[in-house]
């Protein structure tokens, strides 16, 4: 009986999660392509969390005045250290382009659908599918230092 039910659950969320992906994919094809101007407009001094099938994965910080952008993981490295890293983002066609220190370029396409913001990867101009939707933006940033992200105040200058 215990084994029936848990297949139950499993079926349910996965049926779940399949419907949320096929909503959140209706929802790209329905919303309004993002212009670099936008994208500034929603993202400059603002820290965004990314959430993937109910999970949040990630925060990016997009520093005031710049194209600099800090990434924290929300998952932490085996030795227990919160990963981040840090990069620029550019506009390149449609698409908004991140090109990370570490973990090189990544491209995706944003839409906004009625106040709620979605990406879906880009890999040479084909739109992949890969959908993540911004679950929170918040002002609070993000500053990476040698892997390790600090909130909320700056690091000290040097001399």
């Amino acid at each position: 009986m215990i084994r029936i039910l848990i297949a139950l659950v499993l079926a349910t969320t996965a049926a779940h999660a399949q419907d949320s992906e096929s909503t959140l994919l209706k929802k790209m094809r329905m919303g309004t392509i993002m212009t670099e101007d936008s994208f500034r407009a929603m993202a400059e001094g603002n820290t965004i969390t990314y959430n993937n099938a109910g999970d949040d994965i990630y925060r990016e910080y997009y520093r005031p005045g710049t194209n600099r952008v800090v990434i924290e993981w929300t998952t932490p490295s085996d030795d227990g250290q919160v990963n981040c890293d840090l990069g620029t983002w550019r506009a390149e066609g449609n698409a908004i382009c991140f090109d990370w220190n570490r973990t090189g370029t990544v491209c995706a396409l944003w839409v906004d659908y009625q106040g709620e913001y979605i990406s879906e990867l880009v890999v040479d101009g084909e739109r992949r599918g890969n959908v993540e939707v911004i679950s929170e933006i918040t002002q609070t940033p993000l500053y990476c230092e040698v892997g390790l992200v600090s909130l909320p105040a700056s690091p000290v200058p040097a001399g």
